[in-house]
């Protein structure tokens, strides 16, 4: 009988180039291919930054590595936990791809072990930041050469997903600092905030936009860090200092006697 043995490198890139296939069959009209890419993903995730953790030490990857057996039936660590030692080894994880493997994580976990749903759209968006994020961790610490170890079939797919989101995301900022350009911020009342949608600074004003501002990247028009101007004394802060009054009026917290602001109470 033939046997299939994989080292943790393999096993990883086995995963990944699974998830990509499953990706490009949901792309192709088989939406729920996609709940088998992000099984497939999140499981491609842990294994390779455990493989990071090796590269510290092969005993790292071990829950007990001072036990005083170690062998194929040793638990090892989890994904967090990698993610922890490595972050605390000074290697560079930035927040959105953790929040990312996190919420991806979260997906996977409803998909086995209760009902899920899933935004397409979302699941697409945030496949693409995961594999853009993988290909810069890697490529800041040259550890694996990513692409001779994804498959011929799905090669042109992994590029893809990784620089069409790196190219939106340039044409996003672009598009950010044309409107800015010329202009000051604060005498021609032009501010960019933060949108909690896709985790970018790119949220200007759009005139047709029903809160005012829209974000460049993913056209979100919602941020509680847009000011409103209060219904009471005229003064602006961001809404979700405010308090929501009559008709959907605004009223800042120094009107609405908030003892943070206002020691009168």
């Amino acid at each position: 009988m033939a046997e299939v043995e994989l080292d943790l490198l393999e096993n990883a890139f086995d995963s990944l180039n699974e998830a990509l296939a499953k990706y490009q069959e949901g792309k192709d009209g088989d939406e729920k291919a996609y709940k088998f890419c992000v099984q497939h993903l999140s499981h491609f995730l842990e294994l390779i930054l455990k493989y990071y953790v090796t590269q510290c030490h092969p005993l790292l990857i071990y829950k007990n590595p001072f036990a005083k057996i170690i062998n194929e039936e040793s638990q090892t660590i989890g994904l967090f936990e990698a993610i922890n030692f490595l972050k605390n080894g000074g290697h560079d994880i930035s927040d959105k791809f953790e929040k990312d493997i996190k919420w991806l994580k979260k997906l996977r976990n409803n998909i086995e072990h209760h009902k899920f749903s899933m935004d397409v759209d979302e699941v697409e968006e945030t496949i693409g930041r995961l594999m853009s994020a993988v290909n810069e961790f890697d490529e800041s610490h040259e550890n694996i050469d990513l692409s001779s170890n994804i498959s011929t079939e799905q090669y042109d797919l992994f590029h893809e997903l990784a620089n069409t989101y790196e190219g939106r995301l340039k044409k996003a900022e672009e598009n950010v600092n044309e409107a800015l350009r010329g202009l000051d911020p604060k005498e021609d009342n032009m501010s960019v905030y933060h949108c909690y949608e896709c985790d970018h600074d790119t949220m200007i004003p759009d005139e047709d936009s029903s809160t005012g501002y829209r974000c460049t990247f993913c056209d979100n028009e919602e941020s509680d860090d847009i000011e409103a101007e209060c219904a009471i004394c005229g003064d602006s802060c961001p809404i979700w200092q405010m308090s929501c009054w009559e008709d959907d009026e605004f009223i800042c917290p120094y009107c609405s006697h908030d003892p943070e602001y206002r020691k009168d109470d």
